[in-house]
């Protein structure tokens, strides 16, 4: 299969000095990588398509080798449990002994396998946006998605630019849900937004309405809604037809995906999502760095498995470019720890955004909006310039 532009030979333009100037090393050694992901349960709409991701970016590596070292991949489905995600990470380390681990996928699965990785001294590149993963840095625990603290501003910026003065706000109590939402709070103040009511719900709830209500009640211009993608937001988004409330939807990027969309129908119509943009890479200015990268992955992944990949699939595509940069800088064996320290090093820019790791950032995400929005029409996405 042709190597997608994500790989060295796109991405010598977008990240400077870790691509395409590298030699093969004079060692062989193989590199083993784990791969964590919740391919089935709940979670398994985001999952199974970052393992697609994974496995078409890795797959050139493990036919060909990555920089003269042999590859191996090991995959683990976690079923979108936290405590399994941690045991599993485990077995990674002790059963396959890998260098790498690419993954978990969820804020709760990455709290869970992140003391796992500081103890046994192996690194982890998660897809995950809860600031308390990597703030304080752990070295051993690499962040790929923006933080809330990134995404909530961009969402009320969002809010503040469309004219809405006062909003409710829903957000569920599980690790992604507090965090953002909490956040919501603190800053709505800051861009001239008056929360008129807050309302939380536990991700197992089916029956929202009394919250809704009282946020109905307070007649705000706009309602913000921060939660992951299934099922909540769905519900919600019927229930919110169902009461007639007339109040405009903004949702944050975690909801961004294709089962939220179908599953809510005709009552998402008109939402507005805050997403990253591998959903619609032509909104992209043509000058971005992020563009071509990833237009070309979008179209290898279409072209590989007959769908358009999800958000989480060009989080795996991000991890291995980094992983690719890192192993470039690696003379001699690989090693959990020659890997851990490349990685701190790495420059690149991604379907998650342009980034630079440093010791004291292992998230490296610039000023640069990391979020494009999207509104939801006739169940589908449509990027609004």
């Amino acid at each position: 299969m042709k190597r997608f532009k994500s790989h060295a030979a796109g991405l010598a333009i977008a990240a400077v000095g870790l691509f395409g100037l590298g030699t093969a090393s004079a060692d062989n050694s193989p590199l083993r990588i784990g791969i964590l992901s919740p391919s089935t349960g709940a979670s398994a709409y985001s999952g199974l398509s970052f393992e697609q991701g994974a496995r078409l970016a890795l797959e050139p590596f493990v036919r060909s080798g990555m920089n003269g070292h042999p590859v191996k991949i090991t995959f683990y489905d976690t079923e979108g449990a936290s405590p399994k995600a941690a045991q599993l990470f485990n077995r990674l380390v002790d059963n396959d002994d890998v260098h790498v681990v690419i993954g978990p996928v969820n804020s709760g699965e990455s709290l869970a396998a992140a003391p796992v990785a500081a103890q046994r001294k192996v690194s982890m590149l998660c897809v995950c946006s809860a600031e308390a993963i990597t703030k304080p840095v752990n070295p051993y625990v690499f962040g790929l998605a923006p933080v809330d603290a990134t995404v909530t501003t961009e969402l009320l910026d969002v809010l503040k630019s469309r004219g809405v003065k006062k909003a409710g706000l829903i957000y569920s109590l599980d690790a992604f849900g507090q965090s953002g939402g909490k956040m919501l709070e603190a800053k709505a103040k800051d861009f001239g937004i008056d929360l008129v009511a807050v309302e939380t719900f536990a991700p197992q709830d089916t029956n929202m309405t009394p919250q809704l209500l009282k946020i109905r009640d307070k007649s705000p211009d706009g309602i913000m809604l921060w939660s992951a993608a299934n099922p909540a937001p769905a519900i919600i988004m019927k229930s919110i037809k169902e009461l007639g409330i007339k109040s405009q939807v903004y949702l944050g990027n975690a909801a961004a995906f294709n089962n939220f969309a179908e599953s809510a129908g005709a009552a998402a119509d008109g939402a507005y999502v805050t997403s990253l943009p591998i959903l619609a890479p032509e909104v992209l200015a043509d000058g971005d760095r992020r563009k071509a990268i990833v237009s070309d992955f979008v179209k290898s992944f279409k072209a590989r498995y007959n769908t358009a990949p999800e958000q989480t699939a060009g989080g795996a595509m991000d991890a291995v470019t980094i992983l690719e940069a890192a192993v470039k800088q690696i003379n001699g064996p690989i090693t959990r720890e020659s890997v851990r320290g490349a990685i701190d090093k790495v420059s690149m820019c991604g379907a998650y955004g342009c980034r630079k790791f440093t010791a004291e950032d292992h998230r490296g995400h610039g000023k640069d909006p990391a979020t494009v929005l999207m509104q939801i029409k006739d169940a589908k996405w449509v990027a609004i310039k």
